[in-house]
């Protein structure tokens, strides 16, 4: 192995730096060599599967998301499917749409104002913003598990009432498409949504707050999770 080369992680190979993430195909060149240690820069194509939880978490924990360090018998040499021009571009492209200075400005825009406070003035802008800008039908999922789902998730209730619950409850399983935002404006979770679950076309109302754009690529995921993020950060 020399640096350049380009290397693929073999099956089964769990991340050193998060528990649990099995990293096996990921791909790759070699930045560094150190001993038997190798530091690996992802390439293009794994550089767009990562997901949003392991780049936040990596932000969050100051772990630089496009790099691995592995040992070489966790490695084998393979051959390029991108250019370092294409790994540049993405990684460009992940930087800034996760930057916490870019989310700042970009909620900074739409709300005008120098005290994003999460307060009625404020929501009825974002209520304008989203009503303007979310497209009738896009799908949604929900960004973590609903409140009454958690002893069911992470407790010991009964699974067998938890899947009958399901069927009349929307739950973290589902995707959703967007029906309307509605008028009124809660005040503490904030904008509502009502949506349809694909699975049975049973209706919703759902706060935005919960929700995500399934799609990790579209144009509209940002204007979700800016919303989301403003609406965690910035409580009166």
């Amino acid at each position: 192995m020399k640096i350049g080369n380009s290397i693929k992680v073999k099956e089964g190979i769990i991340s050193p730096d998060f528990d649990n993430l099995v990293i096996g195909g990921w791909q790759g060149r070699i930045r560094e060599l150190d001993g038997d240690l190798v530091t690996i820069e992802l390439d293009s194509v794994t550089l767009k599967l990562l997901s949003e939880d392991y780049i936040i978490s990596s932000i969050v924990e100051e772990v630089e998301f496009s790099l691995l360090v592995l040992n070489k018998d966790e490695l084998i040499i393979t051959e390029p499917r991108d250019t370092l021009k294409d790994v540049s571009m993405v990684k460009a492209n992940i930087e800034s749409k996760f930057s916490f200075e870019e989310e700042e400005k970009r909620i900074s825009e739409i709300l005008n104002t120098s005290v994003p406070s999460v307060n009625l003035r404020n929501l009825k802008t974002y209520y304008k913003h989203i009503k303007g800008n979310l497209p009738k039908g896009i799908i949604l999922t929900p960004a973590e598990s609903f409140t009454w789902e958690e002893p069911y998730i992470f407790g010991d209730w009964s699974e067998v009432e938890y899947e009958k619950l399901k069927k009349t409850q929307p739950s973290s399983s589902d995707e959703y498409k967007f029906i309307k935002l509605e008028d009124d404006i809660h005040d503490e979770m904030g904008l509502m949504l009502k949506v349809k679950r694909i699975t049975d076309n049973k209706m919703f109302h759902i706060p935005l707050w919960d929700l995500e754009v399934a799609d990790e690529n579209s144009d509209y995921y940002l204007l979700v999770s800016d919303y989301s993020s403003w609406m965690t950060n910035n409580q009166e």
